[in-house]
Parts: structure tokens; C-alpha cells; sequence
């Protein structure tokens, strides 16, 4: 029988987080050291996140199915998160120069 991902995931979080604040006493460097594993945990999920959707990418499935796999989002928001190509376009674009335009407030109101 498979394991619930979620009771799998909240099990191993929970184990993770009594030894990253073991010794500690309740207080301000407890809950850093908290603060410290959730970031480390947040940025560890955000990598296993992105090669598994490359990975079943790889395999054959489809932007709808890896939308529906991180909790139901659109085969738009999948391909936007998890595309390298998409990150390209948009690393592209925040490079691009616009021409800005110098508006004042006075030049506004003329």
C-alpha cells in the first residue's frame, strides 16, 4: 500500500525539526533555528519540485498533469513555474531596456 505523500512529508518535517532545534531551549534561538530549517526546506522542496517535473516532462506528461500534481494549478501556470524555456523568455525580458519616459509631476499636470 502507498503512503499518504502528505502524512510521508509531514512525518519526515516533523522529525527534520525536533533535530534542527535539539538542545534548545524555547525562545528566540529556537524558533530561528525553525526559521533557519523551514527555509532551508522550502528552498530543498523547490529543487526536488523542479527536477521532478523535468523529469516527468521527460517521460511523457503533460503540463495539465504536472499542474494537477502541484495542487491543481493551470497547464499555464505549470509550464510558466517549471519551463526552462519560459524562465528564458522571462529572464529575456527583465533584461530588456525600455525606453522610460520622464514625467514630472508639473509635465503631468500641463
Amino acid at each position: 500500500m502507498t503512503p499518504d505523500v502528505e502524512t510521508l512529508a509531514d512525518h519526515y518535517i516533523q522529525i527534520g525539526r525536533q533535530e534542527a532545534m535539539e538542545g534548545l531551549p524555547e525562545g528566540r534561538d529556537a524558533a530561528l533555528a525553525e526559521l533557519r530549517f523551514a527555509d532551508s526546506l522550502r528552498r530543498s522542496a523547490e529543487r526536488l519540485s523542479q527536477r521532478s517535473a523535468e523529469s516527468a516532462r521527460g517521460h511523457g506528461a503533460s503540463w495539465r498533469e504536472i499542474g494537477e500534481a502541484v495542487g491543481g494549478i493551470t497547464p499555464q501556470g505549470a509550464e510558466h513555474r517549471f519551463s526552462a524555456a519560459a524562465k528564458e523568455r522571462r529572464s529575456k525580458a527583465s533584461k530588456a531596456e525600455w525606453p522610460s519616459e520622464d514625467r514630472s509631476y508639473e509635465s503631468e499636470r500641463a
